[in-house]
């Protein structure tokens, strides 16, 4: 046997785990999600006195009140709240190691399936998605999931998301993560059908940069791949008006003489709805992949990967 301290067959590591009680951390979960004591006993089958008995006995084991009554209702500590994503891990990983996998049936499931995406995912694939599972699994919910952060591990490991269509660059704890390279996307320029290079089919990179741009930026970063390529040859563009969104970014275009990069799916689609001309842009100009981005713990979940499955089928 290895006594070293890393090893759980220590003295200290087996008198804690012996004094656990792994129904507590359901009823610890429970509470936490409901944040009320009859609403929660009621989530687990329990009377409300035995679930004010477990909350005595909860907060005997970790030392501390978990939940106090405040004016707006049961507040959690800090401790409490610091505790409640790895303790939701921990119950979720236990459910997938004890529980016998069963195959996905798609046709009668009532899934819901949180998936994270950005402004591009969200315009070009969940539509996509949506219409393709309309048949096969009618009764599934899909769920869009704004990424507003570059870390998607915590996201991914409690389940808040199922999994996450994003662009790898971003994401910076994918080693992490299973991540695997799905479609390729180039950037083009978007201009006003009034503009003064509207009947032209390619730009220059000394007209691209001679104008002023819409940046559309979703994550919120304060820079992208445009940036790069610019700084690269001594170049930079000129901001006019940052936003989150590629349609608000392209209605502003439509009523002056600025130009706009985006994703060339977003710019079909745009110019469809929008008075605007596609311009083909600069010779060796930018483009990405979008990656399919999920947390280990789900790599052999039958729900996650059939999803994933029908998102590797889509025709964009």
């Amino acid at each position: 046997m290895n006594n070293n301290d890393s090893s759980i067959y220590n003295i200290n590591t087996i008198s804690t785990l012996r004094r656990l009680d792994l129904n507590l951390l359901l009823i610890f979960d429970a509470l936490m999600q409901e944040q009320n004591v009859s609403r929660a006993a009621e989530h687990v089958f329990l009377s409300q006195s035995a679930m004010s008995n477990a909350l005595n006995r909860l907060r005997h084991m970790l030392d501390d009140p978990i939940l106090i009554r405040s004016a707006q209702g049961m507040q959690p500590t800090p401790r409490a709240l610091a505790l409640e994503r790895p303790v939701r891990s921990i119950l979720q990983q236990l459910v997938r190691t004890v529980q016998p996998t069963q195959p996905f049936a798609a046709e009668s499931s009532r899934a819901r399936f949180i998936i994270g995406m950005n402004d591009y995912s969200e315009n070009i694939v969940l539509p996509a998605l949506a219409t393709s599972l309309r048949q096969s699994a009618p009764n599934v919910e899909l769920i869009a999931h704004m990424l507003i952060t570059e870390s998607l591990a915590p996201l991914l490991e409690t389940g808040e998301v199922t999994f996450a269509i994003a662009v790898e660059e971003y994401t910076k704890d994918a080693k992490r993560l299973c991540s695997e390279r799905w479609i390729k996307e180039e950037l083009v320029c978007l201009v006003s059908k009034n503009h003064r290079l509207a009947k032209k089919q390619a730009l220059t990179i000394k007209q691209f940069e001679g104008l002023r741009h819409v940046y559309p930026s979703p994550l919120g970063l304060k820079t992208n791949i445009v940036e790069t390529w610019l700084a690269k040859k001594g170049l930079k563009r000129s901001i006019a008006v940052t936003t989150r969104s590629y349609w608000a970014a392209a209605e502003i275009v439509t009523s002056s003489d600025y130009i706009l990069s985006v994703p060339r799916r977003v710019a079909i689609k745009l110019t469809q709805y929008l008075p605007v001309h596609l311009l083909e842009p600069p010779k060796g100009f930018p483009g990405f992949r979008l990656n399919l981005i999920w947390h280990p713990l789900y790599d052999r979940d039958p729900a996650t990967q059939w999803l994933l499955a029908q998102v590797r089928k889509l025709s964009l």
